[in-house]
C-alpha cells in the first residue's frame, strides 16, 4: 500500500513566485504513472486493510488542509478517472469571523512573498529565550523538513515558527507579520474550501477527515488540549458531513509530532484510522493509527 500525500495543487501565480506547490499537469502525470505501475486501491479494500491490519497493494491519494483547489481542480480529475481521495481539513478558520488564515498557511504565504532572512531577523530581534521551548530542538531536530528542499533561511524561519516558539507568542507575532505583509482576507477567499464544497466532496464518494482545529503540533500540547483539538474538529465536521468513516491525519505528521496520548484520544473517539508521514510505503502489517504516507514530491517524473 502506497499512500501519497498532497497539499497545494495549482497553476503558477505570479503574485507568489516562490510558492511551493505541485503543478496540475505534474499531478496528472503522477496519476498516470501510479495507474500504470501499481494501480489504485479501492476504498473498500483500503478500509478492509485497516480493519485486518494487513496491507493490500495499490495507491491511495490523500489531500491535506482543505484547499479550494481540491474542489476546483482535484475533484473533477478524480471523478473523471473513477477515483476517490481522503481529504483532511483543519477546522479552526471556519469559526473565525475575521477571515484569518491558519498560522501554518500564513507562514507559507509569508515565505513565498518575503525574504525569509528578513522575516527571521524581524522575529528573532523581538523575542528572548524565555519565549522558546528549548527542549524542542532535541526532540524534533532529526526529522524536521527532511523531505523538503528548503534553503537555510526558509528552514530557520519555519522551524522557529512551527516548533520552537511557544504558542502563546507565536500567534501575536504572526498576526503582526500577516497584517504587515499580506492582504489576508483576499487570500482566505481563494484558499479554503467552503462547507458546501466539502459536503459535495464527501457525496462524490470521497472520505473527508479531521486534521485538528488549528493545525498545531499535537505532541507540544497537553492531553486536554489535544482532546479539544481533535474532538472539536470532528464535532464541527459532523454538523454538515455524514462522516461514515472517522478518519484523521496528524498535522505535520512525523513520528514525534504526536504521542501515545494522541492515539488514546483517537481510540476513545472511535476514529477508524489515522495517517502520519514517514515518506515510505506501508509494510505488509499496518497499524491503523500509524498509516504511513509518501510526499508527492518524491515522484518527479
Amino acid at each position: 500500500m502506497k499512500t501519497i500525500m498532497y497539499h497545494y495543487i495549482r497553476h503558477f501565480d505570479k503574485q507568489y513566485p516562490e510558492f511551493r506547490y505541485l503543478d496540475v499537469d505534474k499531478f496528472i502525470e503522477q496519476l498516470n504513472f501510479f495507474e500504470k505501475e501499481w494501480g489504485f486501491l479501492k476504498k473498500e479494500e483500503f478500509l478492509k486493510s485497516v480493519e485486518t491490519g494487513i496491507s493490500k497493494p495499490g495507491v491511495i491519494l490523500t489531500f491535506d488542509d482543505g484547499f479550494k483547489e481540491h474542489y476546483d481542480i482535484v475533484l473533477p480529475i478524480l471523478k473523471a478517472r473513477g477515483l476517490y481521495g481522503l481529504f483532511y481539513v483543519p477546522t479552526g478558520h471556519y469559526q473565525n469571523a475575521h477571515k484569518e488564515l491558519l498560522d501554518v498557511h500564513r507562514i507559507h504565504f509569508l515565505i513565498s512573498k518575503c525574504d525569509s532572512s528578513n522575516l527571521y531577523k524581524e522575529v528573532s530581534d523581538n523575542i528572548d529565550s524565555s519565549m522558546l521551548e528549548t527542549g524542542r530542538a532535541v526532540q524534533f531536530e532529526g526529522e524536521l523538513y527532511n523531505n523538503q528542499t528548503n534553503d537555510e533561511k526558509v528552514l530557520k524561519f519555519k522551524k522557529l515558527m512551527n516548533y520552537y516558539l511557544k504558542y502563546e507568542h507565536n500567534k501575536p507575532i504572526l498576526d503582526f507579520l500577516a497584517k504587515k505583509y499580506l492582504i489576508e482576507h483576499e487570500i482566505y477567499d481563494k484558499l479554503y474550501l467552503t462547507t458546501d464544497e466539502l459536503s459535495e466532496i464527501e457525496k462524490e464518494g470521497n472520505i473527508v477527515g479531521a486534521h485538528t482545529v488549528s493545525h498545531k503540533v499535537l505532541s507540544r500540547l497537553s492531553v486536554a488540549e489535544q482532546r479539544e483539538e481533535i474532538g472539536n474538529s470532528f464535532s464541527f465536521l459532523s454538523k454538515f458531513l455524514k462522516l461514515d468513516v472517522k478518519s484523521f491525519c496528524y498535522p505535520y505528521g512525523t513520528d514525534k509530532t504526536f504521542n501515545s496520548d494522541t492515539v488514546m484520544i483517537l481510540s476513545d473517539l472511535n476514529v477508524h484510522h489515522a495517517f502520519m508521514f514517514s515518506n515510505s510505503e506501508s509494510g505488509r502489517e499496518i497499524d491503523r493509527y500509524r498509516l504511513e504516507r509518501i510526499d508527492c514530491n518524491r515522484f518527479q517524473l
